[in-house]
């Protein structure tokens, strides 16, 4: 949504709603014990029935949910297909998307600030709701809002990270994972393992939200989260290190004068786990100069080439590319056929062409809907030098600080505040 924006040069409102659940009634019969300070003298040995959705009632979100979803469509919007959060209408020409999550609340409107305060107008005849004005902080992500230009960072988030970790006056390094390192197998206490988990929690959130550029490193790390090593323990404070010295990283949405389009870059490294034989595949999804979706995870099948585990990358990017293609069409986005960057030429005439099919025959049939996108023209593959992919960073660990200061340009990752601002 603050990728849409900024390529429509629109600005983002934000809103929540106080006390969010106890909007919704409550159709099951459910009682509680009498409010601690609260209890009726005369009626101690009585309980209270629900008849709202109570904070902690297993069934007040979905409830609440129901409720503010009849409301919005009561207004005219339409609720997305892909995403059942995301909502937009069209009136008299101005087109206009919500996007709600739990209590909070996002709008905009292709006819500026204006119109998108009708839009929590109409919501405030509803239910009571409070208005933040422009979106500046949301879900851990600090927003900055510009002529044509949206920025997201989560400095404020990795610095609660670092203070719990007491890693806020430690070295910087200059990449997040040293594949040199010396593994120590000795399993961490079940003490240092619980902190071990909390913080790889944290920096996957941080990973999911702005920062590809860890996304490797924490799947990695992640892969040991059961049984944690002192060696997993070692890495994982070098990747604090690491965040300590780019705490600025930011992802970067702009307005470029031409109608929106879809880039994505997707790489793979060959038999990356050596117990499972299985190799990593890492993409990114770009719209209006940034990244809006990436992954780094390991391949369900084994790949027997790395022309295979390339070519089972480009299915994975493809599949994504197009579910948010949909999405982007359904509201309204006009787009031309995704490009998808590919370094290894192989996999792109595999994909455009159908050669090498005797080598790719024994690949499940899934992995071809690659070459139908490609025939029905809904996606182009272009040949990348791998020195210019910047997806490399999501599936290896093996760069020099140099390297990896490159790809991380080329990601799309900038220093907030912006030097050019």
């Amino acid at each position: 949504l603050f990728a849409i924006a900024a390529a429509r040069k629109q600005n983002v409102l934000q809103a929540d709603f106080p006390n969010a659940y106890l909007n919704a009634d409550l159709e099951e019969e459910a009682y509680v014990i009498q409010p601690k300070g609260l209890e009726a003298p005369e009626h101690n040995d009585h309980v209270c029935l629900l008849k709202k959705a109570l904070y902690g009632s297993p069934v007040s979100g979905r409830k609440w949910h129901n409720k503010l979803v009849e409301a919005i469509n009561s207004l005219g919007y339409t609720r997305s297909s892909i995403d059942h959060c995301l909502f937009y209408r069209n009136l008299q020409g101005r087109s206009e998307l919500l996007a709600i999550y739990v209590d909070d609340l996002l709008v905009t409107s292709s006819e500026g600030v204006k119109f998108a305060e009708r839009q929590l107008d109409e919501l405030g005849n509803v239910f009571v709701i409070k208005k933040l004005g422009m979106a500046k902080h949301m879900l851990g992500l600090g927003v900055h809002q510009e002529a044509g230009r949206i920025v997201l960072e989560q400095r404020a988030y990795l610095e609660g990270i670092l203070r719990e970790a007491d890693f806020l006056d430690t070295k910087p390094r200059s990449t997040p994972w040293d594949s040199h390192h010396l593994e120590d197998t000795m399993r961490l206490e079940a003490t240092h393992a619980a902190i071990y988990r909390r913080i790889l929690g944290q920096v996957m959130y941080l990973s999911t939200m702005t920062r590809p550029d860890i996304s490797f490193t924490v799947g990695r790390l992640a892969s040991g989260a059961s049984f944690p090593t002192r060696g997993l323990w070692e890495r994982m404070k070098r990747l604090l290190r690491y965040l300590r010295g780019t705490m600025n990283a930011s992802l970067r949405y702009e307005h470029h004068n031409v109608a929106p389009r879809l880039d994505a870059y997707v790489d793979s490294a060959f038999a990356v786990d050596q117990k499972r034989g299985r190799s990593i595949t890492g993409y990114a999804v770009y719209l209006a100069g940034g990244p809006i979706h990436w992954r780094s995870h390991l391949q369900s099948t084994v790949a027997d080439s790395p022309n295979a585990a390339e070519y089972v990358g480009l299915y994975e990017v493809a599949v994504a590319g197009a579910g948010i293609r949909n999405l982007l069409t359904e509201i309204g986005v006009k787009l031309d056929p995704i490009t998808v960057h590919e370094d290894n030429d192989g996999a792109r005439r595999l994909a455009t062409d159908g050669m090498g099919q005797k080598k790719a025959r024994h690949l499940s049939i899934k992995y071809h809907f690659v070459q139908d996108l490609c025939r029905k023209g809904e996606i182009t593959v272009h040949r990348l030098p791998s020195g210019d992919q910047p997806v490399d960073v999501l599936t290896k660990g093996t760069h020099t600080a140099k390297t990896h200061r490159h790809l991380v340009k080329k990601l799309g990752l900038v220093n907030y505040p912006l030097q050019d601002s």
